[in-house]
């Protein structure tokens, strides 16, 4: 009963906007973190800052019909200030001697020649590559929230098998020369030259 208690109170607060959601916790108030601490430092040195954000169904629609979905997850956001761009993604990606799924899709040099989008072009990019950026069928959508960042308050993060998550549009406009918030490359711990070449 106490964890349905929680679960709702959290689930309230993110519907009603009244803050970014808290990092996960046992049932007294203990956090939970499954990354390292040494993970958060090296997102927050390499000038990043960890969120926790909620995933969220819906984010098409108003606010208020906004419906939470699990835990809150961490992310690393790394933003350019000059630009006003950022791009977001899982502390696993950017702090593994291993690379993830995510990070070699990032690293891919090229769209597919086929691939003619209709509607969302990153969307359907993360779906070439084998991710997924969608939050059910139809249209309401959904994301990775945080109603206290005031110019991102939502993302899609295009989601691997792995586990791994890049921000949809951060792949997007990588692939065709554009940095958003940071360039990802220099910044993963792996050796970039020997990754697999998973999708060229």
């Amino acid at each position: 009963m106490r964890a349905r208690l929680v679960a709702t109170a959290l689930g309230l607060a993110v519907l009603a906007g009244c803050g970014a959601p808290a990092p996960p916790s046992t049932a007294d108030g203990t956090p939970i973190d499954p990354y390292p601490s040494e993970a958060v430092d090296y997102c927050e040195s390499n000038h990043g800052e960890v969120q926790y954000r909620q995933p969220t169904y819906g984010t098409n629609n108003d606010e208020s019909a906004w419906f939470p979905l699990g835990r809150a997850i961490a992310t690393c956001k790394l933003e350019t200030l000059g630009d006003d761009t950022a791009i977001f993604l899982d502390l696993n990606t950017l702090y593994s001697e291993n690379p993830t799924l995510a990070a070699l899709a990032y690293l891919q040099s090229s769209t597919p020649a086929d691939l003619r989008p209709s509607g969302n072009p990153a969307a359907a990019i993360c779906s070439a590559l084998g991710g997924t950026s969608a939050f059910g069928p139809g249209v309401n959508g959904g994301g990775l929230a945080d109603p206290d960042d005031a110019d991102f308050a939502v993302f899609a993060p295009c989601a691997f098998a792995d586990g791994s998550f890049i921000e949809e549009w951060g792949i997007a406009y990588h692939q065709e020369g554009t940095i958003r918030g940071a360039d990802l490359e220099p910044l993963f711990r792996f050796d970039v030259s020997k990754a697999p070449h998973v999708y060229d």
